[in-house]
C-alpha cells in the first residue's frame, strides 16, 4: 500500500480529512520526504503503518494462520487492494509473522535491512539464495505464491 492509497483508506475508515503533512508528522519526517514518496508510489513500511495505525486507532490488516497470509482491511471499505507486487508479498509475510519491525524482519530472513527496503519500496526482486532464505523461513508458503503472486 502506497501513502496515497493508505490516506483514502484512512479518510473513509475514519471519516475525518487525513492530510500527507499528519504522515510526516506521526512518523517524525519531513513534509517533503512524505510527499515525495507519495508522487513516487512508494510503499508504506510494516514498521510505518503500525505507527500510523497506533495514532489513529485503527487496524488495517490481519493475517490468516490456516492458509497464505493475506491482508485485508477489518472493515469493507469499499478499496480494492492489488497484491501482485514482490514487495506487497513480502510486506504480508512480514504482517503474518508479526514481526513489525523491519530491522528485526530483516535479521529474521538473514538479509540486509536496505535489501528488505529495496524488495518493498522499490520492488527489486530477490537473487535464488535469498528466495531460498526467504522460502526456508516460510516453509508452508507456497512458492509460486512468493514469486508471483499466483497459486496454481
Amino acid at each position: 500500500m502506497n501513502f496515497i492509497e493508505l490516506q483514502d483508506t484512512l479518510q473513509n475508515l475514519t471519516k475525518q480529512r487525513i492530510f500527507l503533512t499528519d504522515f510526516a508528522k506521526i512518523l517524525n519526517c519531513g513534509k517533503a520526504n512524505i510527499s515525495n514518496r507519495a508522487k513516487n508510489g512508494s510503499e508504506v513500511t510494516v514498521s510505518e503503518l503500525q505507527k500510523i495505525e497506533n495514532h489513529f486507532g485503527v487496524s488495517l490488516y490481519k493475517s490468516n494462520n490456516d492458509k497464505e497470509p493475506v491482508l485485508i482491511p477489518d472493515v469493507n471499505i469499499g478499496v480494492q487492494f492489488d497484491f501482485d507486487q514482490w514487495g506487497k508479498r513480502l510486506l504480508m509475510l512480514q504482517v503474518a509473522s508479526k514481526m513489525l519491525d523491519s530491522s528485526d524482519f530483516a535479521k529474521f530472513l538473514d538479509i540486509s535491512e536496505n535489501r528488505l527496503d529495496d524488495f518493498i519500496r522499490k520492488n527489486k526482486y530477490p537473487t535464488g539464495e535469498e528466495i531460498l532464505k526467504i522460502k526456508s523461513k516460510f516453509s508452508k508458503t507456497n512458492l509460486d505464491w512468493l514469486l508471483f503472486g499466483e497459486i496454481n
